[in-house]
């Protein structure tokens, strides 16, 4: 049997991000989220997860027609019968003017499946768990289902939902407030998260968050009429009833996000909303603790992708064993109601967990046929694992692609850049080749699972790197580069029947240092999601985003490969195709980018070349019938560079 879910669902009236699709052929999963495609992040969609169905089923070498059973992780109730009718009739090519068979078709073959729900799915199908107290939150569903919050128990294969909570004011909004009130834009609560240890809890503050938020069995209230700032900025709220003065006269407490911003520092903020934040959760957890005998929980939900709050809930004991899955927010969807009715029509116990290599993959024939297109220098090394090893203990930043991609917003060892956590210079390095991440925001380990009780306070398991760990007093001199300010550590345990390849980099820079962990980052340039193809990860390579790359078994060098660099960027009589290629991505670049960007993406070729110069016009290339050489598109853009403007 054959399930596909499509997270959105097609023709979706409401724009939303996360858009995923999961595939279970006899067992046999893909699933991978459609902006790694895209390489779009959080990109809002109102179609259906295209290109990710068709990885899919190329990956698992099926049709779209082949497809058994169809889920979507929404409620029957948001779904428009006729649009769901366009959306197959044009998949198959089949229903056409046949809308009678294909309703029967539709009542049979096509399930719904509750947005908590899925995400409890999610974690409770993949934990290995026979049995386990589930509790999932994130800001709410989908328009017909306002549920934030659920908590129940699962049982010879049962979901039976014990508490609930509904509406949109709850800890998640509690959360974006913060968020909200430091000045970061929407989505950023992690950068919350990364401030909070800066700070220092204000006690007058936590009074004041205190008098916002009550909750019971039944979930957390934030109790706060919330105007965002979206709406505020398209002038959707008019004066002079939601005026300013207004505004701030309505919050309980005299609390918002104006005075907030003049009365306390941006790290006290982040301290005093994470402390309130742990400790609600945490009493929340004592109460549901008493309505389970299970001793086993899995959480799922956005939340939950806050590492120290996990670790908080770990370190409390409340419950013998926590386990968070590879993609706790909405991307887990499509996976978790796909799951969810496979566990409903075949009556077969799940007590293994779930690798997070979901999805594709990439013929060793494909990859070297890619490099010889872009005429790289490269080697084949049959040792490429003790290889990489010794890259990084000599200080080299190496791009690390394998096998199949990881499912969720982790990088994992498929999809990663590597680094020596020894170094402390590593982070800001990675910081100038191509993160550009915050000051304030740490880099995570990847370490030897053998290794763990080691290294941490209380070791506990963590393939997902879903955890904060506390690291051990002597241990944190070690690894500079990998220990945030507070001493914690989001710490990826790694085994070496779950990702051998991986595992044997760690243990060969193990013999080399003595150290058992490597610093591990995701494949991506700032601002675009991580990188899903090989094609990608040579351009990576080729714009000076790391040292080397290691693509399968090919090694393949930045320093040896400066004349192709070059010649992907000029006119070569050898290299004429890729040249044209890169200046098209170039002009487009030119076109829609304003000037900071288009400035910072020229930088980097320009210290290719050893040529100081801001921009490169490409359209001056195109036209131009003669070979232009370094210096004369140095003369001849120098007028053109001052007077580029910002797009507005």
């Amino acid at each position: 049997m054959i399930i596909a879910s499509l997270y959105p669902c097609p023709f979706d009236s409401h724009g939303r991000h996360d858009a995923t699709c999961s595939i279970i052929k006899d067992g046999e999963i893909f699933a991978y989220e459609e902006e790694k495609l895209t390489t779009i992040k959080q990109e809002e969609t109102v179609m259906f997860p295209e290109r990710s169905l068709m990885m899919g089923c190329k990956e698992l070498n099926i049709l779209p027609s082949d497809i058994d059973k169809w889920v979507f992780p929404t409620m029957a109730e948001d779904v428009d019968i006729n649009k769901m009718f366009i959306f197959f009739s044009t998949l198959f090519k089949i229903y056409k003017g046949s809308r009678d068979k294909f309703e029967e078709w539709f009542q049979k073959n096509v399930y719904f499946v509750d947005h908590q729900i899925s995400h409890a799915a999610l974690a409770v199908l993949t934990s290995g768990f026979k049995e386990c107290a589930f509790l999932s939150q994130d800001g709410g569903g989908d328009s017909g289902d306002r549920r934030n919050f659920i908590f129940g128990e699962y049982c010879d294969r049962k979901f039976q939902v014990l508490n609930e909570h509904q509406g949109l004011k709850n800890i998640c909004a509690f959360h974006a407030f913060i968020t909200d009130s430091i000045g970061f834009a929407r989505g950023n609560n992690g950068k919350t998260t990364g401030l909070a240890c800066y700070g220092q809890v204000q006690p007058v503050l936590l009074q004041k968050f205190e008098d916002l938020i009550n909750y019971d069995e039944n979930g957390i209230n934030f109790i706060r009429e919330r105007y965002s700032q979206t709406e505020i900025n398209l002038k959707k709220i008019k004066s002079p009833e939601y005026s300013r003065a207004k505004i701030l006269n309505r919050y309980p407490s005299d609390t918002n996000v104006f005075r907030l911003a003049l009365e306390y520092l941006p790290h006290d903020i982040a301290a005093t909303g994470e402390f309130l934040m742990d400790k609600v959760f945490l009493d929340l957890l004592k109460i549901l603790k008493k309505k389970t005998s299970m001793n086993k929980l899995v959480l799922s939900g956005g939340i939950f992708l806050n590492v120290t709050l996990n670790n908080k809930i770990l370190e409390s004991n409340i419950f013998d064993e926590i386990y968070v899955p590879m993609a706790p927010s909405d991307v887990g969807l499509s996976l978790g109601a796909a799951l969810y009715i496979q566990n409903e029509i075949i009556e077969k116990d799940r007590n293994e967990t779930i690798s997070p290599y979901l999805g594709p993959s990439f013929k060793k024939d494909e990859i070297k046929d890619l490099l010889d297109r872009f005429r790289l220098h490269y080697t084949y090394d049959q040792n490429i694992a003790k290889t990489t090893a010794q890259l990084l203990a000599k200080g080299e930043v190496v791009g690390w692609f394998q096998g199949r991609a990881e499912y969720g917003p982790r990088s994992l060892g498929a999809r990663s850049i590597l680094a020596d956590p020894r170094n402390p210079k590593s982070k800001s390095r990675i910081n100038q080749l191509l993160k550009k991440r915050d000051w304030f925001m740490p880099y995570a380990p990847s370490i030897l699972e053998e290794y763990i009780k080691e290294w941490v306070e209380i070791p506990h398991q963590s393939r997902y790197m879903q955890v904060a760990f506390q690291v051990k007093e002597d241990k944190k001199v070690l690894i500079p580069a990998a220990v945030h300010m507070d001493g914690s550590s989001r710490i990826q345990t790694v085994n070496r029947t779950q990702n051998g390849k991986y595992w044997d980099v760690i243990e060969s820079f193990r013999k080399l240092t003595g150290i058992p962990l490597i610093l591990n980052t995701s494949f991506n340039r700032h601002g675009i999601a991580t990188i899903s193809n090989p094609r990608q990860a040579v351009e990576h390579l080729l714009e000076g985003c790391m040292d080397y790359l290691v693509i399968d078994d090919f090694l393949v060098s930045f320093s040896k490969n400066r004349m192709a660099i070059i010649s992907v960027i000029l006119e070569k009589d050898e290299n004429v195709c890729l040249a044209e290629d890169c200046i098209r991505r170039l002009n487009t670049v030119l076109k829609y980018g304003n000037a900071k960007q288009v400035k910072g993406y020229i930088e980097r070729l320009s210290q290719l070349i050893g040529i100081n110069f801001d921009l490169i016009d490409s359209e001056v290339i195109i036209e131009s019938q003669e070979r232009i050489s370094v210096e004369k598109i140095v003369d001849i853009l120098i007028e053109k560079v001052n007077n580029l403007q910002p797009v507005s």
